[in-house]
C-alpha cells in the first residue's frame, strides 16, 4: 500500500464495491424533485474492447452504479447485484441479455426500467506524464413494459494529466471509465423523457397529446403508448404547438383511448466504427501484460476492503487535475456546470467566462471567485447586457501552463446592446498542492522537515453554448390592444377580433425571431386558455396569424365581460438553451356590448 497509484486505484474499486453492498447511495445531489424517479436495475456491462475483460467490465457497471446513486432521478438501490443475479438463476438467464430477457428481468424486479452497457473502445496515448487513457462508454436504458430504448447516453471519459509522478496504464484506464461514467449519466439526467397523457381521438389514426414543445416532445418523435404498465400501441409525432401536438397512430394492439400515457422512444447516438476497431496505441496494456498490474492484485483486497466504509471521506476536495468543464445553458441567460468538479470548487481560484473566441490570452467577461457561487453551479449573463458604463473584470493569468504563481490582471467589458448574439465558452484556475519530506540529521537527532508545493492549473475551454439575452415584449412594446398597468384594461370587440379590425400586435425585440403568445383569464377558472403556435415574423410589428386571431376569436366569443391577460414569449431559434422570454402580461375586457347595426336610413 505504499505505492501512491495502487492506492487511486484501491480506492476507486472500493467506493464501487461498497455500492453494490450497501443498499442506499453514499451521497446524494442537491437536485429538486421535480423529475419522476425511476428505479432501475443495472446488469452487468460487456466489454467489447479486448482490454481486461470481465473486470473492466464490472469497473464499469460499478462506477455508473455510483454515479446513479447520487441523482434523485434514478433509484437503483431496490435493485442491488445480489437481488439482479438471484431474479437470474430464478428465471434461468444468462448474460449477456437480449431484450425479451431484459423485460422479463425487469418484471421479475418490478423495476421501471433496465440499464445495460458496454466499453468500446480503450484507448492510450502519449507518455510520461503526459500519457492518458480514454473509454467510451455506451449506456442504454429500457423501458420495462415495452423494451424500448428511453434513455441513454455514449460517452469517452479521459484521465487526467499527472503533477509529479507519473501513474501506470491501469490507474489511467481506470479514471477514465470513472469519467465517462460521470459524463453518461449526467447526460442521461440531464435529458427528460418527454411523457404525455392522450386527450382525445382524432378521427381513427390519429389522437391529442397535452404535452407539447415545451415538454420536449418534436415533429417525429416516436413514442410508445401505455396503459397500466402494458404497451398498448405506437404514436408518430406529426405536429406540434408549445402546450399539445398531434400524433399518427403507426400500430395499435387493445385501441388507444384518452388518459393512456405515450412515453418518447429515446434516439441513441451513433457509434463511429473507430470507436469499436481502432487498434491499441504501442505500449498499451494487454492481458497477458496485465497479470501482475495494480488492478490483478486488487481482488486480493476486496473482502476487506468492503469494511472500510469511512474511505469516501478521502475524495473531498476533488482529484487534482481535472479536465475542461462543460457547460450548458438552463434558461436563456443562465449558464450552468457541474458543481461536483474540482472539488466542489475547494481548490479553485476562479471560473472564468470566454466570449466569441478563445486563445491562452483571451480576457474573460465574467469571473466567478466565491467557492459557494462556484458549488452552486451556475451563473448568470444578463449582467452583461442592457445599458450602463464598461464592467471592469479582474482575473488571474498564468505566463505558462501550468506554473508556480499567477498575476491579476484587469479587463473593461463593454455592456452590449439587447439582442446580441455571442457564443460562450468556461475555463477554470485551479490548483494542486505536493508535499515532500525531507530528513536532516544531526549527531544525536533526525528532523524532518515537509515542503509543500502549489501549482496552478488553467484548464482548456468548456464545450461552447450560444446564447441571446433579449429584452422581453414589456407594456409599453404593446400595439393593440394598447395596455397600461394604470388604467382600466381596454374593452375588445369579438367581432373587431374575428374581422381584423383589431389584432394582438406588439414591436419587435431585438435577437427575437420566434414568439407565441399565452391568453388566460386573470382570475383563474372564469374563462378560456388560449395558446398560439410558433410565430417566426420578425418585424417591425409582430401580430398573430388570420387563422390564429380567428380562432382565438372563437375561444373568447361565449365568455363577455371577463378580463383576459396575454402575455409573449420570445427567444432567438439559434441559442442552444431552449427557454423562453417571458413578456410582461397585457390584459384586455372581453365586450359584452354586441356591435350596432347600421340604421338603414
Amino acid at each position: 500500500m505504499q505505492c501512491r497509484v495502487f492506492k487511486d486505484v484501491c480506492y476507486a474499486v472500493i467506493i464501487a464495491l461498497i455500492a453494490t453492498i450497501a443498499p442506499l447511495p453514499l451521497s446524494k445531489r442537491a437536485e429538486a424533485q421535480l423529475m419522476p424517479q425511476y428505479s432501475v436495475a443495472v446488469v452487468e456491462f460487456v466489454n467489447e474492447s479486448g482490454v481486461q475483460g470481465d473486470l473492466l467490465a464490472r469497473l464499469a457497471t460499478d462506477a455508473v452504479v455510483v454515479e446513479m446513486s447520487k441523482t434523485t432521478r434514478f433509484d437503483v438501490g431496490s435493485n442491488s447485484r445480489t437481488t439482479i443475479k438471484a431474479a437470474m438463476e430464478a428465471l434461468d438467464l444468462h448474460s449477456p441479455l437480449d431484450k425479451v430477457g431484459l423485460v422479463r428481468l425487469g418484471e421479475s424486479l418490478s423495476a421501471d426500467a433496465m440499464l445495460e452497457g458496454s466499453i468500446t473502445s480503450v484507448q492510450l496515448a502519449g507518455s510520461g506524464v503526459t500519457r492518458r487513457a480514454s473509454v467510451t462508454l455506451i449506456l442504454r436504458m429500457y423501458d420495462q413494459a415495452s423494451g424500448e430504448i428511453v434513455n441513454g447516453a455514449v460517452q469517452t471519459g479521459q484521465s487526467s494529466a499527472r503533477v509529479g509522478y507519473t501513474p501506470d496504464d491501469d490507474a489511467l484506464i481506470v479514471e477514465a471509465i470513472n469519467n465517462a461514467a460521470f459524463l453518461g449519466v449526467k447526460t442521461m439526467v440531464d435529458y427528460v423523457i418527454p411523457e404525455a397523457t392522450v386527450q382525445n381521438s382524432l378521427g381513427a389514426s390519429q389522437v391529442m397529446l397535452n404535452k407539447g414543445a415545451r415538454d420536449g416532445i418534436k415533429p417525429g418523435m416516436q413514442m410508445i403508448v401505455l396503459r397500466d404498465r402494458e404497451i398498448i400501441g405506437y404514436l408518430s409525432v406529426q405536429s406540434v404547438t408549445p402546450v399539445d401536438s398531434i400524433a399518427k397512430i403507426t400500430k395499435s394492439m387493445r385501441g388507444i383511448q384518452a388518459q393512456d400515457k405515450a412515453k418518447a422512444i429515446f434516439d441513441m447516438p451513433a457509434v463511429g466504427g473507430a470507436a469499436r476497431t481502432q487498434s491499441l496505441p504501442s505500449g498499451a496494456p494487454t492481458q497477458s501484460r496485465t497479470k501482475g498490474s495494480a488492478i490483478s492484485k486488487i481482488g486480493k483486497f476486496l473482502l476487506g476492503a468492503a469494511l472500510v466504509f469511512g474511505v469516501v471521506s478521502l475524495f473531498k476536495g476533488g482529484r487534482g487535475a481535472e479536465d475542461a468543464p462543460s457547460i450548458s445553458v438552463s434558461d436563456p441567460t443562465v449558464i450552468t456546470w457541474d458543481a461536483s468538479k474540482y472539488g466542489h470548487g475547494t481548490n479553485v481560484l476562479e471560473y472564468e467566462v470566454i466570449r466569441d473566441s478563445f486563445t491562452d490570452s483571451t480576457a474573460p467577461v465574467k469571473v466567478i471567485r466565491d467557492s459557494g457561487a462556484i458549488d452552486m453551479g451556475y451563473t448568470s449573463i444578463a449582467g452583461l447586457y442592457g445599458s450602463g458604463s464598461d464592467l471592469t473584470v479582474n482575473y488571474y493569468s498564468l505566463d505558462i501552463n501550468p506554473s508556480q504563481k499567477y498575476t491579476s490582471q484587469t479587463t473593461k467589458v463593454p455592456i452590449e446592446p439587447y439582442g446580441t448574439t455571442h457564443d460562450y465558452q468556461v475555463r477554470v484556475l485551479y490548483k494542486t498542492t505536493k508535499t515532500t519530506s525531507s530528513d536532516s540529521s544531526s549527531s544525536d537527532t533526525t528532523d524532518t522537515t515537509d515542503t509543500t508545493e502549489t501549482t496552478y492549473h488553467l484548464t482548456g475551454v468548456s464545450n461552447t453554448v450560444k446564447a441571446t439575452v433579449i429584452d422581453p415584449v414589456h407594456n409599453s412594446d404593446v400595439v393593440s390592444p394598447a395596455y397600461s398597468t394604470s388604467d382600466a384594461p381596454p374593452e375588445l370587440q369579438i367581432s373587431d377580433l374575428q374581422d381584423g379590425t383589431v389584432n394582438l400586435e406588439w414591436n419587435r425585440k431585438d435577437g427575437a425571431d420566434t414568439y407565441y403568445v399565452l391568453v388566460a383569464p386573470v382570475v383563474a377558472g372564469t374563462g378560456p386558455t388560449w395558446t398560439s403556435s410558433l410565430i417566426t415574423e420578425t418585424g417591425p410589428t409582430v401580430t398573430l396569424t388570420d387563422a390564429q386571431r380567428t380562432g382565438l376569436a372563437s375561444t373568447l366569443e361565449d365568455y363577455p365581460g371577463v378580463i383576459m391577460g396575454w402575455t409573449v414569449y420570445c427567444r432567438h431559434e439559434e441559442d442552444t438553451g431552449d427557454g423562453w422570454y417571458k413578456g410582461e402580461q397585457n390584459r384586455f375586457e372581453i365586450s359584452s356590448i354586441p356591435p350596432v347595426e347600421p340604421s338603414s336610413d
